[in-house]
């Protein structure tokens, strides 16, 4: 009976464990990238695309520049004209939309 018990308290233990592994490791998921779509039209060619992924913290390129950006994200965003993200930075906060002329931004950093 006594192993009985320590077994299921292991077993316990284990899973606690690894529910408590897996909620650190989702957090720290989420943190690296913005959740949601970054939309805009691109000023070469008036279409609209997005960006397939946003992760924090790297310059991220906006092929064709960007007339209108959409940041449907959580994280705000700046954009940039230079492939280093460090020349004409425009804040776009999360949910938030806006308009832009030449030069065009053709490079993204969230958070």
């Amino acid at each position: 009976m006594y192993a009985l018990r320590l077994r299921r308290l292991a077993r316990i233990a284990a899973l606690t464990g690894a529910a408590a592994v897996m909620a650190v490791t989702g957090v720290v998921t989420s943190a690296h990238a913005a959740e949601g779509t970054f939309f805009y039209t691109r000023a070469d060619t008036g279409a609209e695309t997005f960006l397939g992924t946003t992760p924090n913290g790297q310059c991220l390129p906006i092929p064709g520049g960007a007339s209108q950006a959409t940041n449907d994200t959580d994280t705000d965003a700046r954009l940039y004209t230079n492939s280093s993200c460090t020349s004409s930075s425009r804040f776009l906060g999360s949910r938030q939309s806006d308009d832009y002329s030449a030069p065009f931004p053709t490079f993204v950093k969230f958070g």
